[in-house]
């Protein structure tokens, strides 16, 4: 995008001051014109085209970045969220280490509860096999002195029978409770660890995607930034596309002018030539009248002057009509930078013309040249300049600005000349007196 500005500018320029002194014709030149300025309309449209899909871009830009805060708002919560469920898991992993703790001193009371009942039946072990075991219960019955003592010794004995069995019990009931406590600890502990690290896990997975949306988000804005540039630059084209339309419906409008000034000063010249001839015919009439008054012969008639030659489209335009007599190269024996074009017999004024638009920057009397004109020409952003010599007359004067196909003087013989004729030389960039910027006319004009 980023795009052609400079190029635009530069064609706005260069292309005018090539259209101001460039050899078209007024219609091919207006053509020309309306050509560049349905161009630039075409390129307006084409800016404003590209503009709108720009925007078009921006705005989805803007759209997608909004869905990713919104994306990345819903995962800052839900890692804010996370957070608090790992703070509440660590608690909870900190309340459990604790009742571990607290379970393990149950257990040390359970271990000892445990060692003194073990000690007891082991006491209790040895006394069986000391005394035979059931044979002192035996004793104990067989030992009493009534039948209301048996009664309560038969009582102390089941009793104690039945304490141990409770005993062994209370033994069994703890044992197992120790090991049922020490493997609910176990695993609550392994399941809330495990839960720690699922959260932490995903807290890790949130905060990943938080970093890829933020990349994301980066790119988007970078995007925007870039697509916004380049909207910047579509509108300064926009604006050097309005003022080149601006400058070149002026140049119409100007070359519409001119066109009419131009068409204007042909009918004067055309009225001008007409009334010469009425009066040169007049002037021959009278002549005539007055020899045969006289007796005298009759008088043979003024020549009138030929037709200025066709304007010819292109930058260039043929100077004069007639045959050329002499090229450009080497002739007798010397450099002949110019081409010469003869009168070839014909009577009357010859007319010589601009060969291109330009400006006249000397109209004098040399004496090698003779009445000569010198026109200096600016086309296609190159310098010309061309020389008619030996003119019987000058029509044009310093400092005059001329169009091509204008009249500027009339074939002569003047100055340095062997006979009435046109010395033309085209010149590629400016004159100077060697005569090193000379080119040969016929390479740029059907002679």
């Amino acid at each position: 995008m980023r795009r052609k500005i400079g190029t635009i500018a530069i064609a706005a320029v260069i292309g005018f001051s090539g259209f101001f002194a460039s050899g078209l014709s007024e219609k091919a030149f207006a053509n020309e014109m309306q050509q560049k300025l349905n161009e630039v309309k075409d390129q307006q449209s084409s800016n404003e085209s590209t503009r709108t899909e720009k925007q078009t871009e921006v705005n989805q830009l803007q759209a997608e970045q909004q869905e990713i805060r919104a994306e990345v708002e819903r995962l800052d919560k839900a890692v804010a969220e996370t957070k608090n469920k790992i703070s509440g898991k660590k608690e909870e992993i900190d309340t459990t280490r604790k009742d571990i703790e607290k379970l393990k001193e149950e257990i040390e009371v359970l271990k000892e509860r445990i060692a003194k009942r073990n000690e007891l039946l082991e006491d209790r072990a040895r006394s069986f096999q000391q005394g035979g075991g059931a044979v002192n219960y035996l004793d104990v019955l067989l030992g009493a002195q009534s039948f209301g003592d048996f009664l309560d010794r038969v009582g102390a004995v089941a009793t104690i029978v039945q304490a141990d069995r409770d005993i062994l019990q209370a033994h069994q009931n703890d044992m197992q409770e120790l090991e049922a406590k020490e493997l609910e600890m176990r695993e609550q502990l392994a399941s809330l660890e495990q839960q720690l690290v699922d959260l932490e896990n995903m807290e890790v997975q949130l905060k990943g995607q938080i970093a890829e949306k933020d990349k994301l988000l980066a790119e988007l804005k970078k995007k925007e930034k870039e697509t916004m540039h380049e909207i910047h630059e579509l509108e300064n084209e926009a604006e050097v596309l309005a003022s080149q339309e601006k400058a070149i419906r002026a140049e119409i409008k100007a070359a519409e002018e001119r066109a009419k000034r131009e068409a204007q000063e042909r009918a004067r010249q055309e009225a001008e030539r007409k009334r010469l001839e009425e009066q040169r015919k007049r002037e021959h009439e009278a002549a005539v009248a007055a020899a045969k008054a006289k007796g005298e012969p009759e008088p043979a008639p003024e020549h009138v002057s030929s037709p200025p030659p066709p304007v010819s489209s292109g930058s260039w335009t043929r100077p004069t009509t007639g045959s050329v007599t002499s090229g450009f190269g080497t002739r007798w024996g010397s450099q002949h930078y110019g081409i010469d074009v003869g009168k070839n017999g014909r009577s009357g004024n010859v007319p010589v013309v601009a060969a291109g638009s330009g400006t006249v920057f000397q109209a004098y009397y040399s004496s090698s040249y003779g009445n000569v004109v010198f026109i200096t020409h600016y086309i296609d952003g190159q310098t010309w300049t061309t020389v008619y010599a030996h003119l019987e007359s000058l029509g044009v004067s310093a400092g005059q600005s001329v169009s091509k196909g204008q009249f500027i003087g009339n074939m002569g013989n003047t100055g340095f000349s062997t006979g009435p004729h046109l010395h033309f030389e085209l010149h590629k960039g400016s004159w100077n007196g060697s005569k090193s910027n000379a080119v040969n006319p016929a390479s740029y004009i059907n002679f």
